[in-house]
C-alpha cells in the first residue's frame, strides 16, 4: 500500500493567533503536492514562506523518510510574490541562521529550509493589495502551485488614546476592565488579537544606578470575531487579572530588581478570513464526539497549507495610576516581581 505523507508545519510568522501542530494524514494519490505556510505583514522586516512537499514510499516507514531532507524538499524551484506589473524572487535560506529554528519532533529540523525575501527600500504591504504566490518546477517549467491573498487592513484603535493615563475601573481586582475598541475600514479583517506590551527598568544586581530597559509583551484576548462582518466599530473589555497575570508570566523575575515601570502598549493584531477558517476548522469535530478524522482546511490549490496576510496596530505609552498602579506593585500576581 503506497503511504503518502503530508507534512502540516506550524505557522511561522504570525504572533499570537491559535497554535498549530504537526499532523501527518494518510491517503493516497499524487506525490507532487505542496505543503506551503506563510503570511503577509507590513510589519514584518523580511517575509519569510514555507515550501516543502509530501513524500511516499512502498517500501521504507515514514519515521525514516522524515529524517531525509530530499524527501522534504524541493531541489530545484522556484519562488515568486507578485502585485501588479512587480515580481520578486525569493531565496532559499535556513531558517535556523535566520533566527527561526525548527521545532524538534518527529520531522528533521536541520536544514530548515525557508524562502525570503525584502521588498525594495520604500515599499512595503499596502491593505487592499493583492499579492500572488507562484511555485515553479526550475527543471521543467512547470507551474507547481500559485495562490493568492489580499492584504489585510489594519485596526484603527479609537480607545485608548496615545499616553493615557487610566486605572482599573473596579475597586474589586477580579472585575477591573480596560475597555478597547476598534474600528474596522472594511470587511477584509475577521478575526482579532489583543496584546499587551509591558515596558519597564530593571535595576542589575539591586544596583538602582545600574538600569536596564526592558520590555515583555503577551496576549490578554485571543481569535475576537465581530459579531457581524459590517460592524465598524467593536468594544471590548480586558481584565485586569488577565493583565496582571500576563506580566506575571512575562516578566523573568530570577533577578531582585527592583523593577521600575515605564508604560504599556496595546497591540491588536488583525487576521483574513482564511486565517479564521484555519482557527475554525482546527478547533472542529475534537472531542469524544468529534469525527474520527479531523478536517484539514487549506488555501492551496493542488496542496495544503495556508497562505494569508495579517496586519496590526498599537498605541504606546500608556500610564498606570492610583489602584491600577497600586496593584501592579502590591496585587497578588505581582507583588513577588519587585516594582517600585
Amino acid at each position: 500500500m503506497k503511504r503518502i505523507f503530508y507534512l502540516l508545519l506550524p505557522i511561522l510568522i504570525i504572533v499570537g493567533f491559535s497554535n498549530c501542530s504537526n499532523d501527518f494524514e494518510l491517503t493516497t494519490g499524487d506525490i507532487n503536492k505542496p505543503v506551503i505556510y506563510g503570511f503577509l505583514s507590513p510589519q514584518d522586516t523580511a517575509t519569510y514562506i514555507r515550501v516543502e512537499k509530501a513524500f511516499v514510499s512502498e517500501n521504507t516507514s515514514a519515521l525514516e523518510l522524515s529524517q531525509r531532507p530530499e524527501e522534504l524538499y524541493y531541489e530545484n524551484i522556484g519562488v515568486t510574490l507578485s502585485s501588479g506589473g512587480n515580481t520578486y524572487p525569493m531565496i532559499r535560506v535556513d531558517g535556523a541562521a535566520e533566527g527561526y529554528p525548527r521545532d524538534a519532533g518527529v520531522f528533521l529540523d536541520a536544514p530548515n529550509f525557508l524562502y525570503k525575501l525584502n521588498l525594495p527600500a520604500g515599499e512595503t504591504y499596502d491593505g487592499g493589495e493583492d499579492y500572488r504566490l507562484s511555485v515553479t518546477d526550475l527543471g521543467s517549467d512547470t507551474l507547481i502551485t500559485e495562490v493568492t491573498t489580499a492584504i489585510v487592513h489594519a485596526p484603527i484603535i479609537q480607545f485608548p488614546d496615545q499616553d493615557d493615563e487610566f486605572e482599573w475601573r473596579s475597586s474589586i481586582e477580579g472585575q477591573n476592565d480596560i475597555r478597547t475598541q476598534w474600528r474596522l475600514n472594511n470587511t477584509t479583517a475577521a478575526v482579532f488579537d489583543i496584546r499587551i506590551q509591558l515596558n519597564y527598568q530593571e535595576a542589575i544586581n539591586g544596583d538602582l544606578n545600574n538600569r536596564v530597559n526592558k520590555s515583555v509583551d503577551f496576549t490578554v484576548l485571543k481569535n475576537i470575531q465581530p459579531e457581524d462582518e459590517n460592524d465598524t466599530g467593536i468594544s471590548v473589555e480586558v481584565l485586569a487579572t488577565d493583565i496582571l497575570s500576563g506580566i506575571s508570566g512575562a516578566v523573568d523575575a530570577t533577578g531582585p530588581g527592583p523593577r521600575f515601570f515605564t508604560s504599556l502598549e496595546v497591540i491588536v493584531d488583525a487576521g483574513s478570513n482564511d486565517l479564521l477558517d484555519f482557527i475554525n476548522v482546527g478547533q472542529a469535530n475534537t472531542g469524544l464526539t468529534g469525527a474520527s478524522v479531523p478536517p484539514i482546511f487549506s488555501n492551496i490549490p493542488g496542496g495544503f497549507g495556508l497562505f494569508s496576510s495579517r496586519n496590526s496596530a498599537s498605541v504606546g505609552g500608556l500610564q498606570l495610576v492610583g489602584e491600577a498602579r497600586d496593584s501592579l506593585i502590591d496585587g497578588r500576581f505581582t507583588k513577588d516581581l519587585n516594582f517600585q
